[in-house]
């Protein structure tokens, strides 16, 4: 990892736990262990760096979704792969990180925007392909079915309305990832996902 790199990983992580707001050069200079002059030099400013950031973190993101792709054996395996990488961006994601973007950075917003718009449409390519592949019902709308689930993961965000603390905020997460993937499925998709659930979700559903 070159220092470019180590700087923009540790300003996502400062900025999704506190927001981007309440980070300063100096903190990310401090978690990185250099001089506020090496990160100055690297990037000339805070708008800059936050900018960036966002780049990054979408090209990281969609090489991560190439990867699952290539290793899924069907579309529903890799639906669940991305489920999952968002499911932790989200988990890890302060309220403010969106909040701080869109009021004090709107270039920084709107690419974080079009990066949302771009993963809404590689998720409904897959589930188009799960159409094909005989494992989503025909009659699915892929960008409405995209659209509905990437905004119900958001509106889950705010953990502070569910009313059932006994739970966590990945089994709300899973739970209402797995209704959406049993309302889009044709019986055998429907023996794909509780394969899944057995595998991997067993001890989170009750």
């Amino acid at each position: 990892m070159d220092l470019r790199e180590k700087i923009l990983r540790t300003s996502m992580d400062l900025m999704m736990r506190i927001g981007p707001q309440s980070v300063t050069m100096d903190m990310v200079a401090r978690d990185c262990g250099i001089s506020k002059r090496t990160l100055y030099e690297t990037f000339p400013n805070k708008h800059d760096l936050i900018c960036d950031v966002i780049k990054f973190n979408q090209e990281a993101s969609n090489a991560k979704f190439v990867e699952i792709f290539e290793q899924s054996s069907n579309s529903f395996e890799a639906l669940m792969g991305v489920y999952t990488v968002a499911r932790d961006f989200i988990q890890k994601t302060s309220q403010v990180f969106l909040t701080d973007i869109k009021r004090l950075y709107p270039e920084a917003f709107n690419e974080y925007k079009n990066q949302e718009i771009s993963h809404i449409l590689s998720l409904a390519k897959i589930i188009r392909q799960a159409k094909d592949e005989g494992l989503a019902l025909p009659g699915i709308k892929c960008k409405i079915a995209a659209f509905l689930l990437t905004n119900n993961m958001k509106n889950l965000h705010n953990m502070q309305d569910f009313p059932f603390p006994e739970y966590t905020a990945a089994e709300v997460f899973d739970g209402a990832f797995l209704n959406f993937m049993r309302g889009i499925a044709t019986t055998k998709g429907q023996e794909i996902i509780e394969d899944y659930v057995v595998k991997n979700l067993i001890n989170k559903e009750n």
